[in-house]
């Protein structure tokens, strides 16, 4: 039995591992080394956005990945590998373009995708308010019918998931906790069900936002996208943990030059065979050449920079998605305040929960707390993001000259200034101060007149009922190109603009 069971092995580490490094194509390209190189050129990057990293199913006779456009809409594009070829690039049987079909994600036996939409689900479900998981099986003539995933695990605001060998998700949301997007992780518990999604604690979560998660078929490491504090010219980098024995994360790991670069870093994915990592960057944007391009790495960098003693922390699960949840909803209450108090205490030297801290006590109206504790943290005034949070606390308490010099020293030319100034415009709305929120944002505008995100502003705007500056954003949105008028028209935010008579001047110029 021995001898039978190390032929076995022999057979297996000989042949069976390499099976799927013989059937994949990545559609001709020459591998790369230890350095990120552009994927695809012409194929898959172009002079669009690519929104995703391709994913390749494990038998690798199919390829998709997301791609926007101008307005920002998403669409799904497939190759299909056939008779020792790869056919030309095409929406995928089940795509829905007008929808929003973004980031997919096969399950490790390549049985199911995964994929974030914006479709409208079946009548038997609750319609949600924005992106959700969606899933397909493969079938043997194609693809079959796009239902809703779990909605134990996925709503609304729900995007970028990835799934282990156990079946286990790994998903971004915007109701996580913290800010922005954080990352959530859903349990299998048997063939269609799963247990409640709870937020990774706050040793991957920040105070930026965390998005497009993957995670390692065996749960080893996980590779995320972060604007937390500390990354390369602290914009989005990709960074990295690993999972110990007893279930820990290790604290995450910039990933460094070799992928991170001044630009933005996202959307990571490792290939079927486990040989390469795929990853999305800006790096070469230009007026021309628009968004992101895939690049990718041979995949040894993500043991390489595996410490030989990685930092884990035991944190209390249930502690975590309390505080994380009570953040959730943006809850400024005493209860919230502990919580992330506790945190403070215990890691003294985390900025990021130390910045949502001061931004709880902001919120709450309590500027001179936020103050007194940001003051005993000076040590901290090289970070841009604490920086910006003083500003803003010296904005409430009236200190305008203060917040302003604050911000001239942290908003300055390079490439997060735009993410910077549209940071800056969106607390101050949050505080109501909608003058100096303007400004910034308008400063955001002349960096990068993106449509779409003018849109975005005009849609908040109305729906708290500021509409003569929602009109102003809406028109300088269309102003900037943005001409999706079924997006005008289809938004619930705007329904009760269109009984002002600058409704119809604003669709004439659509």
């Amino acid at each position: 039995m021995r001898t039978i069971a190390s032929l076995c092995l022999v057979i297996i580490i000989t042949s069976g591992c390499s099976k799927s490094e013989q059937q994949i194509n990545y559609l001709g390209q020459i591998p790369p080394s230890d350095s990120a190189v552009l994927f695809a050129p012409g194929i898959i990057s172009t002079d669009n956005y690519e929104h995703s990293s391709p994913a390749f199913s494990p038998d690798g006779s199919v390829v998709l990945w997301t791609v926007l456009d101008r307005n920002y809409r998403a669409s799904m594009m497939e190759m299909v590998y056939e008779n020792g070829q790869w056919s030309k690039p095409r929406h995928p049987t089940f795509a829905d373009s007008t929808a929003d079909d973004y980031y997919p994600s096969f399950a490790p036996n390549g049985e199911k995708l995964l994929f974030s939409s914006r479709r409208t689900v079946p009548t038997s479900y609750d319609q949600g308010a924005d992106i959700r998981i969606w899933q397909v099986e493969r079938t043997a003539s194609g693809w079959g019918t796009p239902m809703p995933f779990d909605t134990v695990v996925s709503k609304s605001g729900d995007y970028a998931q990835s799934i282990n060998s156990k079946g286990d998700v790994y998903f971004s949301s915007a109701v996580g906790g913290g800010t922005m997007f954080d990352i959530r992780r859903a349990g299998r518990i048997s063939n269609q069900k799963y247990d409640r999604p709870l937020s990774l604690p706050f040793n991957i979560n920040s105070v930026g936002y965390e998005d497009g998660p993957y995670i390692a078929p065996d749960e080893s490491f996980l590779i995320f996208e972060s604007s937390r504090p500390g990354g390369v010219d602290d914009f989005i980098d990709l960074y990295i943990c690993y999972m110990n024995e007893n279930g820990d994360w290790s604290t995450p790991i910039n990933m460094g030059p070799k992928i991170n670069s001044a630009a933005a870093e996202r959307f990571a994915k490792l290939s079927p065979d486990g040989k390469y990592l795929f990853f999305g960057s800006n790096r070469n944007m230009t007026d021309q050449h628009w968004g992101f391009d895939v690049y990718w790495i041979d995949a040894k960098i993500i043991q390489e920079l595996k410490p030989a003693e990685p930092n884990f922390h035991a944190i209390d699960w249930e502690f975590g998605y309390n505080t994380l949840e009570s953040l959730s909803k943006e809850d400024t209450s005493s209860t919230a305040r502990i919580y992330l108090g506790q945190w403070t205490h215990q890691f003294s030297g985390d900025i990021d929960a130390g910045i949502i801290y001061s931004s709880l006590l902001r919120k709450s109206n309590r500027f001179g707390e936020a103050a007194t504790f940001l003051n005993q943290r000076s040590y901290w005034l090289d970070n841009s993001r604490y920086r910006i949070e003083f500003a803003l606390v010296n904005y409430g308490l009236h200190k305008d000259a203060e917040a302003d010099s604050l911000l001239a020293s942290v908003l300055v030319a390079g490439n997060k200034l735009y993410d910077d100034y549209r940071l800056v415009a969106q607390q101050l709305f949050d505080m109501r101060m909608f003058d100096k929120s303007d400004y910034y944002f308008d400063k955001a505008m002349s960096v990068s007149p993106i449509g779409y995100h003018s849109f975005q502003r005009g849609n908040a705007l109305a729906k708290i009922g500021e509409d003569d500056r929602a009109f102003r954003a809406l028109n300088k949105a269309v102003d900037y190109g943005f001409a999706a008028k079924d997006m005008f028209e289809n938004s619930e935010d705007l329904v009760h603009l269109r009984a002002d008579r600058r409704w119809k001047s604003l669709m004439e110029r659509l």
